[in-house]
């Protein structure tokens, strides 16, 4: 495809640095160059422009977005940044453009950045989703992998799972991958990553999964930091429609941290015992702040029936969302890295998986 582009930026050298790119290539061509995104908006339609590279540095030209959608609804808007803000990423998605690039870029990355971000949907913003159980043994990881299939297979959207369970991470394994590169590359590397260098270190499941695998050994754990792992995060929000974030079990910073930053989160466990219902009401004064600052938080337990829901309910004091059957075929798919292939579909468990990603779907 052919594009005609038109330049927004209020610095005459990045307009240079920028137009230089097209030079040698039949593919665009720079058709005007703006200092003011109002001239930008009232001239470039004589240009028919396809494509536009906005300076959204500058607070104007980001607010002024939704009168591109308006006025150029077939063209793509591409913001340009000098160095990531998420903040201002998710302003530009929810503007009606693809996303941004990070100032200087080459026109392979360019290429490889309309791809990508036209895999998600204009206008909305990207989904986050925490998975938390207070203690181990929750069936956190295998809710993840299964609830991915189908949200995957209800919507078509492209679905991102991270290994944060940075210990004990088996998301590998239920899926049957062996990691090339996992979430300690990416935390090393992402002060120097623009979204699409970043898609990269995501491995594809199916087509329409990817997974950031968790560390390949129990030490390299220690070389993450909270900060560098929120930066993904927030960085892969803008190249899929659904994150989901596998958590280490047990109150911490870290785990606290993400599950604040998340849209949803997802507290987890699994009836064994019976314990299993104290220790989520021991949670709960969590639950209830998080609540309190507008978080939603959805109760999920595996191995209950329908009939015992409203007794645990009445035991915990507050609605459950879902809960999911046992299921011993697949826990040993699992186990043996064929989840991928999905759960049989007429099979309660996987009834109550779809019943579980239509309401997340829905609820967005």
């Amino acid at each position: 495809m052919a594009y005609n582009v038109v330049i927004v930026d209020n610095d005459d050298a990045k307009i240079s640095d920028i137009s230089t790119i097209f030079r040698r290539t039949p593919e665009y061509t720079v058709v005007s160059t703006y200092h003011e995104v109002k001239s930008a908006l009232g001239q470039s339609s004589m240009f028919k422009p396809d494509l536009f590279l906005i300076n959204v540095d500058n607070s104007g030209n980001l607010d002024a977005l939704p009168a591109f959608e308006d006025l150029f609804p077939d063209a793509i808007v591409l913001g340009t940044l000098k160095q990531w803000d998420s903040d201002i990423a998710f302003q530009v998605i929810r503007s009606g453009g693809l996303g941004c690039l990070i100032k200087p870029f080459g026109l392979d990355e360019l290429k490889n950045s309309i791809k990508l971000f036209s895999r998600g949907i204009k206008g909305v913003k990207p989904r986050l989703f925490s998975f938390f159980s207070a203690k181990g043994r929750s069936g956190k990881t295998t809710l993840i992998a299964n609830l991915a299939l189908s949200i995957a297979q209800q919507t078509g959207d492209l679905v991102a799972i991270i290994d944060a369970d940075l210990q004990f991470n088996d998301m590998a394994i239920f899926f049957d991958i062996e990691p090339t590169i996992t979430i300690v590359e990416a935390t090393r590397d992402v002060r120097f990553l623009s979204p699409t260098k970043l898609n990269s270190y995501f491995l594809p499941v199916t087509d329409k999964i990817q997974l950031l695998c968790g560390p390949k050994k129990l030490e390299y754990s220690e070389l993450i930091d909270m900060e560098s792992l929120l930066h993904v995060v927030r960085m892969a929000q803008t190249l899929f429609h659904y994150v989901l974030i596998d958590l280490p079990p047990g109150f911490s910073q870290f785990s606290t941290g993400m599950c604040e930053l998340a849209d949803d989160t997802f507290m987890c466990g699994m009836l064994n015992t019976g314990f299993e219902v104290e220790h989520m009401k021991r949670s709960m004064s969590l639950l209830n702040i998080w609540e309190h600052y507008g978080k939603k938080v959805e109760i999920v337990f595996s191995r209950v029936s329908d009939d015992l829901k409203p007794n645990i309910e009445k035991r915990l004091g507050h609605k459950i969302t879902a809960v999911m059957p046992n299921e011993f075929l697949m826990v040993s798919a699992a186990n043996s890295g064929k989840i991928r292939d999905g759960l049989d579909r007429d099979s309660l468990l996987a009834r109550k998986i779809r019943e579980l990603a239509k309401k997340i779907i829905d609820d967005g």
